[in-house]
């Protein structure tokens, strides 16, 4: 039987797991083109979208996706994250994020979100 989320948006919070997950593998272009095989759009420009033009993700967030600040301060830090890379790497392919020098800090970030939202 199936529990009730207390969340408004349970469908959001696991939507954002999947891409937390994406962010935190050592190579995401693989699970991308998987996607994209499936016929699915998927690959850094719907990861933007989705943390920036989709949803905010902040303090408003508690109760419908988050159940507390520190899951928003930890989803906040992943946004920084690929905030940072945008602005030096700019409007750019898969490639150009993934092996640039700064894509670790996104791994990091994602990685530590994943642990904070399964707590």
């Amino acid at each position: 039987m199936d529990k009730v989320s207390p969340l408004a948006a349970p469908q959001l919070r696991e939507e954002l797991r999947s891409y937390l997950s994406e962010l935190a593998a050592d190579d995401p272009r693989a699970i991308w083109q998987q996607e994209r095989q499936e016929g699915l759009s998927s690959g850094i420009d719907e990861v933007f979208h989705f943390f920036f033009d989709d949803h905010d993700f902040d303090k408003g967030d508690v109760g419908v996706v988050f159940f507390d600040p520190q899951e928003v301060a930890a989803v906040g830090a992943v946004k920084q994250a690929l905030d940072a890379m945008l602005k030096v790497v700019g409007d750019k392919s898969d490639d150009d994020f993934v092996v640039h020098r700064l894509w670790v800090n996104v791994t990091t970030s994602a990685r530590a979100a994943q642990e904070v939202l399964a707590a």
